[in-house]
């Protein structure tokens, strides 16, 4: 083996992920590791097959996105566009309670076609991510609602001992095979039919793993306080390390809960927990137009809401009616956008709020609203969110970065803007509230921590050369719900594994030397990270 180097950066402003001050500097890379740091000049030039000059710009470890559901589009689109050009170099799949490998030969519930060659296993999962050759680095959950589809279908009930048993062993084998750790969706059904002590039960399999519980919690509005408290709850019955999902105040009625809700996170911090939550930069969420039903029809599932509406007039009647006058009433459709369907004919009223579709419509609000839901599965983001309270948000240094979005191509179809512009838009907008150091620590290193990505999220030797390059004053978001998938600005290149995975000058190859994370449990325990 050669001992030339494959690339010198030189000419950085180097932020090593650790929180330290920044330092012009440079750094080598040979195969897929770091081989040394150095002062401007210091390192040598002999043999090196590429020499790339930073100047102007930061480098900085690759991005870590906590909270994304690629799970099956890390499949069908391996080059990663919509995370590896604003330098996200590694993904955490499988939030939410979602993860796709577990009920592949029954379907699942996100809508997409079971998985090729894949028995229902973590370990055979891998297997379809490790030959796909992503871009970007793959860590997975294992998810509470999928494995509630898997043994209990969608019923309405709690589970019993036998079936929770059941999942808990479906979950340490997921564990033991290198699953990152255990999700919930608990506003989401199946996940919405459990109680507390169901997902007490199951954490239990974290217990000696050093793996984190994340969650969706049951409720980010009305309940938020209660939500939060049982997250805390669950989490203690397994290594005591919790991950909030995209922490949120939803609605303003209950903005004011802010406060109450950072000094629980504050108070189960100095009991000893590893207490850490995600934020998207957005004050819109994205989720299916389902959301916006009330119940009994919250409690069914999407496809076979969209076919009780398609063929009873009695049923679309009642449920305009309760969106109308009754307990589903709303003065927000202006704050619901439709972001995409699986209707065709609906594109036409992508990135427009429901009122301005009622209106092109000739209808009410309401009515659209069943009429979409009756014509296929629609998305939509609902703006309920206070920008600041989000900014607060971002000031916290327990806070990370999720983007609670899905790997995109720049040619896809319609989506939420943050699957293209969460990294910068949430480094911008933090570093208003702490430093940049700090910021890019909690954007790298310590989500890596936080998910034991080993090796990863820092710029030290021996490291792997997960690496994006950027321009702070040019590193800004391009999509918006009009253009939702324009890639960022200010991008300079960025590094995976050692290899140039994303470059915004077409004429470079790029390669794809991502790789399935997986994740061994810890039974001596682990260091708790430190905040930034």
């Amino acid at each position: 083996m050669s001992n030339f180097a494959d690339l010198l950066i030189c000419d950085a402003l180097i932020y090593d992920g650790s929180a330290a001050s920044p330092f012009r500097g440079e750094l080598i890379v040979k195969n897929d590791k770091i081989m040394s740091l150095g002062a401007p000049g210091s390192l040598p030039r002999e043999g090196v097959k590429e020499v790339f000059s930073a100047e102007g710009a930061i480098l900085s470890p690759g991005f870590v996105d906590v909270h994304g559901h690629s799970d099956t589009p890390v499949l069908k689109v391996p080059t990663g566009d919509s995370k590896i050009s604003q330098g996200v170099t590694s993904e955490v799949v499988g939030n939410c309670g979602f993860s796709e490998f577990v009920y592949s030969k029954e379907g699942n519930a996100l809508g997409d076609a079971p998985l090729d060659n894949c028995d229902g296993s973590f370990d055979s999962y891998c297997r379809r991510v490790e030959v796909a050759r992503p871009a970007l680095n793959i860590a997975a959950l294992c998810g509470h609602n999928s494995l509630r589809i898997k043994v209990m279908g969608y019923d309405d009930r709690k589970a019993a001992p036998a079936e929770i048993a059941e999942m808990k062993k479906l979950l340490q084998k997921a564990l033991q095979q290198g699953a990152a750790g255990f999700s919930s969706g608990l506003w989401y059904i199946p996940g919405s039919f459990s109680d507390t002590e169901e997902l007490k039960e199951l954490a239990g399999a974290l217990r000696g793993t050093g793996k984190p519980y994340c969650t969706h919690m049951r409720d980010e509005g009305d309940t938020l306080l209660e939500s939060l408290a049982e997250a805390i709850e669950i989490a203690k019955c397994g290594d005591g390390i919790l991950q909030v999902s995209h922490f949120k105040t939803l609605h303003p009625h209950n903005w004011g809960k802010q406060d109450a809700a950072l000094a629980m996170v504050e108070k189960a911090r100095a009991e000893g927990l590893q207490v850490f939550a995600d934020r998207y930069p957005y004050t819109y969420s994205s989720t299916s137009l389902r959301m916006a039903v009330p119940a009994p029809y919250d409690k069914i599932d999407s496809a076979s809401l969209t076919k009780l509406l398609r063929e009873s007039s009695e049923e679309r009647a009642k449920l305009t009616n309760l969106l109308e006058t009754g307990s589903g009433k709303r003065d927000n459709w202006d704050k619901i956008i439709l972001v995409i369907s699986t209707a065709p004919e609906h594109a036409r009223f992508y990135g427009k709020n429901m009122l301005e579709i009622a209106g092109e419509l000739s209808m009410s609000a309401a009515q659209a609203c069943v009429k979409l839901l009756s014509e296929a599965s629609p998305s939509a983001a609902f703006g309920s969110m206070s920008e600041t309270n989000l900014r607060r948000f971002l000031a916290q240094p327990w806070l990370l970065a999720g983007s609670d979005g899905s790997i995109f191509a720049f040619t896809d179809g319609r989506t939420h803007p943050r699957a293209f512009g969460t990294f910068p838009r949430f480094f911008q907008l933090a570093r208003q509230e702490a430093s940049i150091e700090s910021v890019i620590c909690r954007m790298s290193a310590l989500s890596a921590r936080q998910f034991q990505l080993c090796g990863r999220g820092r710029l030290a030797p021996g490291w792997f050369a997960d690496l994006v390059i950027f321009n702070p004053e040019e590193y800004f978001s391009a999509a918006d719900y009009g253009n939702a998938n324009a890639p960022c600005t200010g991008v300079k290149r960025v590094y995976v594994n050692g290899a140039l995975a994303y470059s915004p000058d077409g004429n470079l190859s790029r390669e794809r030397r991502g790789r399935m994370l997986r994740v061994s449990n810890n039974p001596a325990g682990r260091t708790r990270p430190a905040v930034c």
